[in-house]
């Protein structure tokens, strides 16, 4: 690397093929029709691209991510929420950019996989748990809190289970990128100062919206594999094999 910043041309050659790209990674989701998230993701695309270029490994970018997630949880921990938002985000980036620089610099590994999904776990679960320590006044944050934890986990198990036994789901609803939009909001919110404003009343509200949510996209999620399971299972049953011929 020669340590230099990506001028405003640099990721001007890359523009037209990345088109595809942003598209594919977007298709399905709630972000798909969002102008704003194609345009973030389509620039994160480029700096991952120059970052591969300039020898940048994806694991590098998988362990900044993670450092980054456990400070927004020791933030979360002490009250600092806004802080804890901002690590959260910068941890998200770091989160897109590996995968980028895996592909870009053809560096995908299964180890790799296995690593940026044990991250993301972990990277989920760090600022929750930094909010029970700040919030566990009650029992009820502290329920809020986990079930939040424990949904995003299950749907993300789901997910990779079922592809574990090869087939595909259909489009999730509160996938990480929608659970961790939610969480920065809730951080943001509960880092304000105004005079009256109940700040983490608001913050745990919309993390129990989320938790809502995730509970019931696990649970969706869970319904999604048993009809493509059930269905392959009575495919299999029903579809006679193929004759074995017979020697002339």
């Amino acid at each position: 690397m020669d340590g230099s910043a990506p001028s405003s041309n640099a990721f001007a050659p890359q523009l037209a093929p990345q088109t595809d790209e942003v598209s594919k990674k977007l298709r399905g989701g709630v972000w798909e029709r969002s102008e704003v998230a194609r345009g973030i993701y389509g620039a994160v695309l480029a700096l991952g691209r120059w970052l591969a270029d300039h020898g940048v490994t994806p694991n590098a970018l998988t362990y900044v991510a993670l450092a980054m997630a456990v400070a927004s949880g020791v933030a979360a921990a002490l009250s600092c929420y806004l802080i804890s938002a901002v690590c959260l985000l910068v941890s998200g980036a770091f989160d897109l950019l590996d995968g980028i620089v895996a592909r870009s610099a053809h560096l995908s590994t299964r180890f790799g996989a296995l690593l940026d999904s044990t991250v993301d776990r972990l990277a989920d679960a760090f600022p929750l748990m930094g909010l029970i320590v700040a919030c566990s006044q009650t029992a009820l944050s502290s329920v809020v809190l986990v079930v939040a934890m424990m949904a995003g986990f299950a749907i993300s198990y789901v997910r990779a289970r079922a592809e574990g036994l090869g087939i595909s789901l259909p489009t999730l609803f509160m996938r990480r990128a929608e659970r961790v939009v939610m969480l920065l909001v809730a951080l943001v919110v509960g880092s304000i100062s105004a005079h009256g404003f109940p700040a983490e009343v608001a913050m745990l509200s919309i993390i129990a919206v989320m938790a809502l949510l995730s509970v019931v996209a696990a649970v969706w999620a869970l319904r999604a594999a048993y009809v493509v399971l059930a269905l392959d299972d009575v495919t299999r049953v029903t579809v006679p094999a193929a004759p074995t011929p017979s020697r002339p």
